[in-house]
């Protein structure tokens, strides 16, 4: 009965992964509800013999290494509030990924619940892909802005022209057609292929059709991390990224012109950064507010600034290295008004600026260890490499997505030895499964 209710919840969360926030509750900026029930997973692991791994060891001393740390600036600052809501972030996303190691390991031992992780995902993805093909539709075709009022029930703004499906920005939408893309192909490859073909073509065309500039990065990157961590097929590899920087660099171009797609975001397809730093306002957060982030980390190298305290010194930089980036509102009102708001945007410079080398040491210990876990299987290197990239535009500790696929690379969900699926008409043939990796 405990079992079935965790991985009912669990099945639960895949069906809202893609939601990253809900009508009528500003409880917070990024709120996705699959947070939710992976949480309530993990308390009721509480009462199971499931425990960490070794290697998870290193986690759990950043964990609280980080937790520590944070209290005693806190204490110092007198700012609590940032110190908590850092360690509730950082529980929820232990908790997710406890939950997902937990799944994992589940998956290996029974052969029809892979089946139903993909039906769940079929069931999640159909209303958010859905919407962003009447996005698509709208922005290319219709030009009638007919989507907006229902893109706004789930998003505190419309990005007019953009594919975001039904997130709050089109770089979270893009964060989930990565993800959920990666495993819709897997699942594919594993004989479900009724389950997964339309949702994962659905991906596929969103992903190219978002023009999304962070995806397409996120992409390259994680091709990049693959290939210098892979121990096969890096001839293809190498191949696939050279064919995706030139359709980036020359087909992407040609379809914003063959479609007439306009907006501030065509112009990051025109490769011009210096102009794009003073003139495009999500550039400029992508790229400084992360810069800041490692500038701390210069000032703060053994213990950084403190979990949550990435705000303390930003206001600062940014008047003395990028006032210009004041033109900007969102930047004026984070330096003059709310610089207690402000965060890095990017994991990796959170990390250094927050936890210093300390904390950094420990939290790639353990990505070490799950590393090594991917072994020579394409699929869990693959979604390693996109673990490492998809943080560069996300922050938060709370990053569904992010603990998911680590959980499922660190309980081997991915390993080929994984049984076969039992349903009848989604059955790979022998030579589909020796050549699965």
């Amino acid at each position: 009965m405990l079992r079935a209710t965790i991985v009912a919840l669990f099945l639960f969360s895949l069906t809202v992964i893609t939601y990253d926030s809900l009508p009528y509750i500003p409880f917070s900026v990024y709120r996705p509800l699959a947070m939710f029930p992976m949480f309530a997973a993990s308390l009721l692991l509480l009462f199971t013999d499931f425990r960490f791994r070794t290697g998870d060891l290193l986690l759990t001393l950043f964990a609280a290494y980080s937790v520590g740390h944070s209290l005693i600036v806190s204490i110092a600052d007198g700012d609590t509030g940032s110190s908590i809501k850092h360690a509730i972030t950082l529980l929820f996303g232990i908790s997710m990924y406890r939950v997902s190691v937990y799944i994992a390991k589940q998956v290996r031992e029974d052969k029809t619940l892979l089946r139903r992780i993909a039906l769940c995902l079929l069931i999640g993805l159909v209303p958010p892909l859905a919407v962003g093909l009447l996005q698509t539709a709208d922005a290319y075709l219709l030009h009638s802005g007919m989507s907006g009022s229902l893109t706004a029930l789930f998003s505190q703004k419309v990005y007019r022209g953009r594919i975001q499906m039904l997130s709050g920005e089109p770089s979270w939408a893009g964060i989930h057609l990565l993800s959920c893309g990666l495993i819709l192909l897997y699942l594919y490859k594993k004989g479900y292929r009724r389950l997964t073909l339309i949702p994962l073509l659905g991906c596929i065309l969103l992903l190219v059709l978002s023009f999304s500039a962070y995806s397409y990065v996120v992409l390259l990157t994680a091709l990049l991390v693959y290939i210098l961590i892979a121990n096969k097929y890096r001839g293809r590899m190498l191949l696939a990224l050279s064919g995706i920087a030139a359709i980036i660099g020359y087909g992407v171009p040609y379809l914003l012109e063959t479609l007439h797609v306009s907006g501030y975001f065509t112009d990051r397809f025109q490769f011009d950064f210096q102009h794009l730093i003073r003139s495009d306002n999500s550039f400029f957060v992508r790229v400084v507010f992360p810069a800041i982030g490692f500038m701390e980390f210069g000032q703060h190298p053994l213990f950084g600034v403190g979990g949550g305290f990435y705000y303390k010194e930003f206001a600062d930089l940014i008047l003395a290295h990028y006032d210009y980036g004041l033109q900007f509102k969102e930047v004026r009102i984070l330096v003059e008004l709310h610089p207690e708001e402000a965060t890095s945007r990017n994991l990796w410079a959170k990390l250094f600026a927050e936890e210093g080398i300390v904390g950094v040491s420990l939290f790639l210990g353990f990505l070490a260890a799950v590393m090594r876990s991917a072994r020579s299987n394409v699929y869990a290197q693959f979604a390693f490499a996109l673990c490492v990239s998809l943080v560069m535009n996300f922050d938060s500790y709370s990053f569904v997505n992010f603990w998911l696929l680590i959980g499922w690379i660190r309980g081997g969900l991915f390993e080929d030895r994984m049984a076969a699926p039992a349903a009848e008409g989604d059955r790979p043939n022998e030579k589909e499964l020796r050549n699965t990796a």
